[in-house]
């Protein structure tokens, strides 16, 4: 009870037939005494209460009679439910938080500062619990078995060595499910047969991963009528999901869940007959890939009305976070509303309404592009499918280092004053020498082992409030950069 109110809101309401609420849960029958419902008078604090079907809580009546408790069965109707009930399933046992006192009057004192010893917290095991686990049934199932399913391109699964296996992993890299798989599309029995009209997703209802790293039949289950001697599991399959950034490798997932029975890296990309030079190319040709028609809309409608720099803009939001599926068709078709300001440019330079559109002026466009992708994606616009524009070296040199000094060097300067101090001896001994080469205006190459190369991370995210990935690919940069700051 709270403020004289029952939390659980009883009493509650009479109803004649059960509903389901609006949030799942199911509003019960609970009939009023004129509609054939029951009542009684029970005395609570010498008070005459007349009970009636508005306060009785849900029960199993069979249940309740036969375990002497209160015990209520109900079925799951909705998510808000079911997640109620999952999140006791899962809270894990229960736990309690006791302290240790010693009753003993003539021990010394416990040390009132040490909490790990006054203070522990312990897992409580009731005595069910331990009889279950000692001998040794199960805590929890799941069915059915999820079977993850590794993706890679031709020679990019993950490789572990040492210095003495090197060698060999290079020779005989290690086997993946993946490859596997077109071993076993490879077969010349039935069971390759048959694997040559499934998923690379459908596998494993057919086939288990045995340790020895290859697929093998299922020997259990229901039969397979079209395969002899195999059988079919409700085993699923789950190829691990790729970031659309990693383009070749997310589209060949997209071809893994679409083609059946392919037989190679090489083979997976033909299609009626024709053998495509990437993996992009036959999902475009299989259809897999929505058009760029509304893209193509979006640019056209933005040159009526936007400046090329914003056409820019917006064409670098496109690459970098949708995807197009032919990038390069699109700047093709907008590349003069792309390039309209930097004509214009020209035109008032040398006075000469007669200048048109240019290779050197595409070109500068290009890069100005590229410079947006790099500052909103770090990724060039190869990356996307696009042919890479010609830049000097000076060029490259000043795009980096204009994106490196896009920060507030005043702060950084009280950032270094005041955690330099705070350097241990193996960042301190980096920190000079690298100052030392900078101050000193000449070339130099550092080499560390993994120890001092941790050691320098743990500099630079002192020294640096943006230190990121993108900020590591350049390191020569950070001492250009700190050179402006002595």
């Amino acid at each position: 009870m709270v403020d004289g109110k029952c939390t659980k809101r009883f009493p509650k309401d009479f109803i004649n037939d059960t509903v389901t609420h609006i949030d799942g849960y199911p509003i019960y029958r609970r009939r009023s005494t004129e509609n054939g419902g029951q009542s009684f008078i029970k005395t609570i604090s010498n008070a005459d209460i007349d009970i009636d079907n508005r306060w009785v809580v849900p029960y199993s009546p069979l249940l309740s009679k036969t375990f002497n408790a209160h015990i209520n069965v109900e079925s799951c109707s909705s998510v808000k439910s079911i997640k109620y009930i999952c999140k006791y399933v899962n809270k894990g046992s229960d736990m309690a938080v006791f302290r240790i006192e010693n009753t003993n009057v003539n021990a010394p004192p416990l040390n009132e500062n040490d909490e790990i010893t006054n203070y522990q917290i312990g897992r409580y095991i009731s005595s069910n619990e331990a009889v279950w686990r000692i001998f040794g049934f199960q805590i929890h199932e799941r069915d059915p078995a999820v079977i993850h399913l590794a993706v890679h391109l031709e020679n990019g699964q993950r490789v572990y060595f040492t210095d003495d296996t090197a060698l060999d992993r290079a020779i005989n890299p290690p086997k993946t499910t993946l490859t596997e798989f077109f071993e076993l599309c490879n077969r010349a029995d039935a069971f390759g047969a048959f694997a040559q009209t499934l998923l690379y997703s459908e596998v494993p209802r057919y086939f288990t991963w045995a340790q020895s790293k290859k697929w093998m039949p299922r020997k259990k289950g229901t039969p397979v009528d079209a395969c002899p001697g195999l059988f079919k599991s409700n085993n699923l399959g789950r190829v691990y999901t790729v970031n659309p950034r990693q383009t070749e490798c997310f589209y060949l997932r997209l071809l893994l869940v679409n083609v059946t029975g392919p037989l190679s890296f090489q083979d997976i990309r033909k299609v009626d007959g024709q053998q495509y030079p990437t993996y992009k190319d036959a999902c475009l040709a299989l259809g897999l890939l929505e058009d760029d028609n509304q893209w193509d809309s979006m640019l056209a409608e933005a040159a009526l009305n936007c400046t090329g720099t914003q056409i820019r803009l917006l064409f670098a939001i496109v690459l970098t976070t949708c995807f197009p599926a032919r990038a390069q068709m699109l700047w093709d078709n907008h590349k003069d509303s792309m390039t309209d300001d930097i004509l214009y440019r020209y035109r008032t330079r040398y006075n000469d309404l007669t200048i048109s559109f240019s290779d050197a002026m595409y070109n500068e466009s290009l890069i100005a592009i590229e410079d947006l992708c790099i500052a909103i994606a770090n990724l060039p616009i190869s990356h996307f499918g696009m042919s890479s524009p010609n830049r000097s070296a000076s060029d490259l040199l000043n795009t980096d280092m204009n994106r490196e000094l896009q920060y507030n060097t005043v702060k950084m300067a009280g950032i270094v004053i005041r955690n330099v101090p705070l350097l241990n001896d193996e960042q301190k001994i980096i920190y000079d020498r690298i100052m030392l080469a900078v101050s000193q205006d000449k070339e130099d190459s550092f080499f560390w082992m993994q120890k001092v190369e941790l050691a320098k991370r743990s500099l630079f995210r002192y020294l640096l409030p943006r230190y990121d990935q993108k900020m590591a690919s350049h390191w020569p940069l950070h001492l250009l950069a700190l050179q402006q700051l002595y």
